[in-house]
């Protein structure tokens, strides 16, 4: 009896550790999707806070040229139609992001400089700083045909996290100086809001530097 014991745990052993070896590269490679934790009213006291330059509790057109991704999302948070942000415009704007409970949300960014794609470029989706950090940066490089798949930062896979951002394109080729303009990078004028609705690829016209 103790012959057979010992022959069935021997021929039980390779698939036992077959099954064992499985399980510990699923749990190595398996990450929870964790949903961001949106605040609306914090976040729009901080919006207010950075961008409210006059204190008269709206965010005008002028003002908005200092944060891109506002600016990108005006008309649809603009809900009166006066041209200005107001923070219970904001607050209302942004609750569908925590309503939304998405832990990400997949985004293709296309660009072009002079009308051709531009392959080969690195874009990069920066939270604005009200935003908080609940939500991270996302990457992403285009291909051939300009077109960038983003993923955020430590995230499992590809993807977004729901907000408003600034957005940074540059390539650089050989070391040598950013073919793209300043004004899409490094003082960028470009933004984007990523909310729940977010289907189609976000498209960059970018032109040559004059």
């Amino acid at each position: 009896m103790q012959a057979l014991a010992r022959k069935g745990l021997m021929t039980c052993q390779p698939r036992f550790l077959f099954v064992l070896l499985l399980l510990l590269l699923g749990w190595g490679c398996t990450r929870k999707l964790e949903t961001p934790q949106f605040d609306a009213q914090a976040i729009s006291a901080r919006a207010m806070t950075d961008y409210d330059l006059n204190k008269d509790g709206f965010l005008d057109a002028k003002e908005l040229e200092r944060c891109p991704g506002l600016k990108s999302c005006l008309k649809r948070l603009d809900r009166d139609g006066d041209g200005r942000l107001s923070r219970a415009e904001l607050e209302e704007g942004l609750a569908a992001y925590g309503e939304s409970r998405l832990a990400l949300v997949e985004v293709m960014c296309k660009v072009t400089l002079g009308g051709q794609p531009l392959a080969g470029a690195s874009v990069v989706l920066e939270p604005e700083s009200f935003m908080g950090e609940s939500i991270k940066p996302a990457r992403g490089t285009t291909n051939e045909q300009g077109q960038a798949r983003m993923q955020a930062d430590d995230a499992p896979q590809p993807g977004c996290h729901l907000g408003i951002y600034r957005v940074r394109i540059s390539k650089i080729d050989n070391n040598g100086p950013d073919t793209v303009p300043a004004r899409y990078n490094t003082q960028t004028q470009l933004g984007i809001e990523v909310g729940p609705g977010t289907k189609a690829p976000y498209v960059f016209r970018l032109t040559p530097a004059r």
